[in-house]
C-alpha cells in the first residue's frame, strides 16, 4: 500500500476531512490532498504530526515502501544498503525524538516549579 493509499484510509478511518486533518497539521489541503494522490511527500516534521493524528508509529509510513524497494532491487547489496541506511536514520530520529521530549520534560518541570511558587 502506497503512502497515499495509507493517509486516505486513516483518515477515513478517524472519520476526517482533508481540511481538517490539513488544518490540525498545519498545511493546506491541496497539499495534503497532493500526499494522499502520492504525486508528492510530507517531510519527516509533517510525517510525526500525522503518525500523531493518526496514533500510528512514524516508522509505519516507511515499512512498505523499503518492502517495495527491496523486492524491485536489482542487487541485493544495494537492498541491503539501502534497508541498513533507512534503519540508521530511523535509530537517529528516535534518539533524537527522546532527547526532544527530554528537554521539554525539564522546560515543563521547570515552570511548574515556577507556577507553585
Amino acid at each position: 500500500m502506497q503512502t497515499g493509499s495509507k493517509l486516505k484510509s486513516f483518515r477515513i478511518e478517524k472519520g476526517l476531512s482533508p481540511i481538517q486533518v490539513a488544518d490540525v497539521v498545519g498545511i493546506s489541503e491541496s497539499t495534503y490532498r497532493r500526499y494522499e494522490a502520492d504525486k508528492t511527500y510530507p517531510d519527516i516534521n509533517v510525517i510525526d504530526k500525522i503518525a500523531r493524528l493518526f496514533e500510528k508509529p512514524i516508522s509505519y509510513f516507511f515499512q512498505e515502501e523499503s518492502q517495495q524497494n527491496h523486492q524491485q532491487s536489482v542487487g541485493s547489496s544495494i537492498a541491503q544498503a539501502y534497508g541498513s541506511t533507512v534503519n540508521q536514520l530511523s535509530d537517529k530520529l528516535i534518539e533524537m525524538y527522546e532527547e526532544r521530549i527530554k528537554d521539554l520534560n525539564q522546560q515543563l518541570d521547570y515552570w511548574k516549579s515556577k507556577a507553585n511558587n
